[in-house]
């Protein structure tokens, strides 16, 4: 199983890792964050990472997204994002995908949706789908996740998914991503950058980063850059960052 970090927002984590990890750099990979302490952070009550509102910058940029009704959209490492409710709710057909099958079922319970589970073909995971065929959910291995699985995809949402990878593990995570985008696909995705006071810069990302690894056949845009809210500042969060990925 790949190692993951922790989703953002709970940046208390990211930001004690990568602090320790800047000072203790050949200790750094005892303190990654495992699938097995992912799924057990899930088991807490009250996810500190959940955010129970829609994410601000969605409300604001989602139209850059959503060009055509009907269209499939799919939410890396989603938790039980609010936003996918909403994009069910107006019409689109979303796929999201989760390590821990916690979330996974608390999507469907909290919302009143009804669903079934079913083991998935070909990796070791769970898929959980409502009974209309509108969202789907597969709690598996991001790294194992293909096309081959659920087909290409119109648009991503990416709040927190690529936040939370290891730095050397970024290059994989858009490798993957770059393979669920069909052309023309429009990727959101929102990026933390840390206060560089208190942790190793290299956590923070810049459209030009950003463009190097998604390479030809892609286009990065800066659309917005916050400041971060009080919840994530308090963490060690500096702002937000919203680039679109397109697929040309």
């Amino acid at each position: 199983m790949h190692d993951l970090i922790w989703p953002l927002p709970d940046l208390t984590h990211i930001n004690n890792m990568a602090h320790h990890s800047h000072h203790h750099h050949h200790h750094a990979h005892q303190h990654k964050m495992t699938v097995g302490m992912w799924k057990e952070c899930w088991n807490t009550p009250n996810v500190e990472f959940h955010n129970p509102q829609l994410n601000e910058l969605f409300v604001k940029y989602h139209q850059r997204m959503l060009t055509r009704p009907g269209m499939r959209i799919f939410v890396p490492l989603c938790g039980k994002a609010v936003e996918m409710k909403w994009l069910v709710d107006h019409g689109y057909k979303v796929v999201g995908l989760e390590v821990a099958p916690v979330p996974c079922k608390a999507f469907f319970e909290e919302n009143g949706i009804p669903y079934n589970v079913k083991e998935m073909k070909g990796i070791h995971g769970e898929k959980y789908e409502s009974l209309d065929q509108k969202i789907v959910i597969y709690s598996c291995d991001f790294f194992l996740f293909t096309a081959d699985i659920c087909g290409e995809f119109d648009g991503i949402w990416d709040c927190g998914g690529l936040n939370s990878m290891d730095v050397e593990d970024r290059e994989a995570y858009i490798h993957r991503i770059r393979t669920l985008m069909r052309k023309g696909c429009i990727n959101l995705t929102e990026f933390v950058n840390f206060d560089k006071s208190m942790v190793d810069i290299t956590w923070s990302m810049t459209k030009e980063e950003l463009q190097k690894a998604f390479g030809e056949g892609f286009i990065v845009e800066d659309l917005n850059e916050m400041k971060a809210p009080q919840r994530l500042k308090s963490q060690g969060c500096d702002t937000l960052k919203l680039f679109e990925i397109t697929r040309t």
